[in-house]
C-alpha cells in the first residue's frame, strides 16, 4: 500500500457491497464500495489504473445515496482490482438515516462549527434543528405532540381543563403558544426558556427512534426574531437519544459488530473529553472498557441487563467515547475516570484569564511548553501531557461559554495543542522541530525563507482541496512571518472552507491590516461576514471593496445577494 496519510475516520465505518461510478479527470470507471463513512469511501476499482495519491474524483452512488467529490489518500493492488481510499472533501448535505445515522450527523455538523438548519423528514413529519457554529441552539416540529401545550400535559404541568383552555384561546387568538400560557398564568414568563430548552431536547431524541427517513442541512443564517437561543450538547443529546430506543440488537446488526468485539477509548482527544452526564451504572459499564475485554466479557460483569448494556456501549459508540479496538493505544492509565469527570465543566473566571493567558503566549512558549514537557521528553510522557491538556482544553467541553471570541480562542489553543503533539509524537518531525529551534531563540520565527516556502506549500495543498494540510502549512508560514498580507488572506482562506469563520475574519482582517486597499481581501472578509451572520457589516465591506475596485464582480455579486 502506498500512502500519504493515514486512513484515519472520525466517523465509524459501515459496511456495503454495491457498484458505482467513479469519475476522474473526465473518465468513468466502475467501482464496488467496501466501506463508507461520513468523511470517507472505501472502493475497489475494476482492472488497474494508474491512480496517484491526492487525485481528486467525483462519486456517483445510489446505494447508499451518495454525490460526492474526493480525494485519492491510499491505494493498493489486489486481484480483484485497485483499491482505494478516498477522503470526502465536503460534509454531506444530504443523506438517508439509513445510510447515516442522526448521531453522525449532529456530530459531524459540530465538528465543523456549521451555521445552518438540519431538516429530517420521515413520512409526514418534519423536524428542524437549528445550529449555530456547530452548536443545537434550537429545534421545532410540524407534529401535534411536539407543540408546548402537550409537552407540558404530558409532564403533568398543566390539567386536563387547563390544556383545553389552551387549545381554545391558541385557535381564537392565533397566537404563539408560549405567549398564551404565559397570559393565562399556566407558567411563568422566566420559566419559559427553560420549558423550551427542554421542550427541544425531547423533539431531538425523538429523532433517534426512527427507522427511516432522509436529512438535508441548509447552511447559511438562522431566523434569529423567531429562535429561543439555547445550547445544548451534541453529545449528552445523542447518548440520551440512543438510550430511549427499544431495540439495541437491530443497532449492532447494522454496525455488523459481534459480541467477541473488543472496544477501547478513542485515540482522537476530540472524541474523548466531550461534555456528557453517565450515571453511576453507566460510569461502570464504562470502566471495563479496556482495549483487552469483549461486549460479552462487558455485557457478564455490568450491573444493569444485557439489553440495557448494549444500549449503553453503542451511545457511548456512537459520542465516539468508545470505538472498535484497533492497532494504536492510548497513554498508560487512562481511565473511565479520566475521560468522564461531572455533566459540566466549570467555567470560572480564574478558566477564562488562563485562555486569555495562553492565546496570548503559546506561540512564544512553543510546542514543548503548550505540552509543559522539556524537550529530552520521551514518547510515552508526551502521549501522557498531550491528553492531560487536550481534556483540559477540550471545546465541547466549554460549549457553556457564552462569548464567541473566547471559544475562538479556545479552538486556536486546542488546534496548536494538537499540532504539538503531532509533530512531538513523530521522531523526524520531532528532530526537524528541534533542529528549527536551536537555530532560532526557542521560538521558530523571523526566517522569511522558511515561511515562503511553507505559503508555497499550502497554497498548492489549498488548490488542490487538502485544507487540512494546507491550515497546517499556510497558518506556519503567517507565523514565522507576520507582515506578508497574503499569509494572513489564504490562512483566511483555508479557516473558511473548515468553516472556522470567527478565526477566518481575524485572518482576513489581519491582511487587510497589511494592505488597507486590497479590494480581494476585502470581498473575502465580506464573504465571512455573510457566514457569521452580520449581513449590515458585510454589505459595508462589499461596498468598500466594489468603491476601491469598480470592476470586482465577486463584491457585486456579495452586494446584491444581500440586496435581494
Amino acid at each position: 500500500m502506498s500512502t500519504d496519510e493515514k486512513d484515519k475516520r472520525r466517523f465509524r465505518r459501515y459496511r456495503r457491497q454495491s457498484p458505482f461510478k467513479l469519475y476522474i479527470d473526465g473518465k468513468v470507471f466502475d467501482a464496488k464500495i467496501t466501506d463508507y463513512s461520513l468523511d470517507g469511501i472505501g472502493a475497489i476499482l475494476k482492472g488497474t489504473p494508474l491512480i496517484a495519491n491526492g487525485t481528486v474524483v467525483d462519486v456517483d452512488m445510489n446505494t447508499p445515496d451518495l454525490h460526492a467529490k474526493g480525494k485519492i489518500i491510499w491505494t493498493k493492488r489486489s486481484d480483484t482490482g485497485l483499491v482505494v481510499g478516498i477522503r470526502r472533501l465536503d460534509f454531506p448535505k444530504s443523506g438517508r438515516l439509513e445510510d447515516y445515522p442522526i448521531a453522525d450527523v449532529l456530530i459531524g455538523l459540530q465538528r465543523v462549527g456549521a451555521i445552518g438548519v438540519l431538516q429530517i423528514r420521515s413520512g409526514d413529519m418534519i423536524k428542524k434543528v437549528y445550529v449555530k457554529n456547530g452548536d443545537i441552539i434550537f429545534s421545532i416540529s410540524n407534529q401535534q405532540d411536539d407543540r408546548i401545550g402537550e409537552f407540558l400535559f404530558k409532564t403533568g404541568v398543566i390539567t386536563v381543563e387547563q390544556f383545553d383552555n389552551y387549545i381554545s384561546t391558541s385557535e381564537k387568538t392565533g397566537r404563539k403558544e408560549g405567549a398564551v400560557l404565559v397570559e393565562l398564568g399556566y407558567i411563568k414568563p422566566q420559566n419559559l426558556p427553560e420549558i423550551v430548552r427542554r421542550l427541544s431536547e425531547e423533539i431531538i431524541l425523538g429523532l433517534f427512534s426512527l427507522k427511516d427517513g432522509s436529512f438535508e442541512f441548509k447552511e447559511g443564517m438562522l431566523p434569529s426574531d423567531e429562535v429561543i437561543t439555547l445550547k445544548l450538547s451534541a453529545a449528552n443529546i445523542i447518548y440520551r437519544g440512543i438510550k430511549r430506543i427499544s431495540e439495541p440488537q437491530k443497532v449492532f446488526d447494522f454496525l455488523q459488530l459481534s459480541y467477541d468485539t473488543v472496544l477501547c477509548f478513542s485515540t482522537d482527544p476530540l472524541d474523548l473529553f466531550q461534555d456528557i452526564a453517565l450515571d453511576l451504572k453507566d460510569r461502570k459499564i464504562l470502566s471495563y472498557v479496556d482495549g483487552k475485554s469483549s461486549i460479552k466479557d462487558i455485557i457478564s460483569m455490568s450491573p444493569i441487563s444485557e439489553t440495557e448494556t448494549l444500549k449503553t456501549l453503542y451511545a457511548l459508540m456512537s459520542t465516539r467515547i468508545i470505538e472498535v479496538m484497533g492497532d494504536e493505544e492510548l497513554p498508560a492509565g487512562l481511565s473511565a475516570a479520566d475521560v468522564i469527570e461531572g455533566p459540566e465543566s466549570r467555567i470560572d473566571e480564574d478558566f477564562v484569564n488562563k485562555i486569555e493567558g495562553i492565546y496570548s503566549t503559546y506561540e512564544t512558549i512553543g510546542y514543548y511548553g503548550i505540552l509543559g514537557v522539556k524537550e529530552w521528553a520521551a514518547t510515552e510522557e508526551i502521549k501522557k501531557a498531550f491528553y492531560k491538556v487536550a481534556k483540559e482544553f477540550h471545546p465541547d467541553r466549554h460549549f457553556h461559554l457564552k462569548s464567541e471570541e473566547l471559544k475562538g480562542k479556545l479552538n486556536t489553543i486546542f488546534s496548536y495543542i494538537t499540532a504539538a503533539y503531532t509533530t512531538l509524537s513523530d521522531p523526524q518531525k520531532k528532530r526537524q522541530y528541534d533542529s528549527r529551534l536551536s537555530q532560532g531563540t526557542g521560538r521558530v520565527s523571523g526566517n522569511k525563507d522558511t515561511a515562503a516556502m511553507k505559503f508555497e506549500e499550502g497554497r498548492n495543498e489549498f488548490k488542490k482541496g487538502n485544507y487540512k494540510e494546507a491550515f497546517q502549512l499556510v497558518g506556519q508560514a503567517a507565523y514565522l512571518d507576520n507582515t506578508v498580507a497574503d499569509y494572513h488572506y489564504y490562512y483566511g482562506l483555508v479557516l473558511s472552507q473548515l468553516k472556522r469563520f470567527k478565526e477566518a475574519e481575524r485572518s482576513v482582517s489581519r491582511a487587510l491590516e497589511c494592505s488597507p486597499y486590497n479590494a480581494e481581501y476585502m470581498t473575502e472578509l465580506g464573504f465571512v461576514l455573510l457566514k457569521l451572520g452580520f449581513p449590515h457589516r458585510a454589505k459595508s465591506t462589499f461596498e468598500k471593496a466594489m468603491k476601491t475596485d469598480p470592476s470586482n464582480q465577486r463584491a457585486v455579486k456579495g452586494f446584491q445577494s444581500i440586496e435581494d
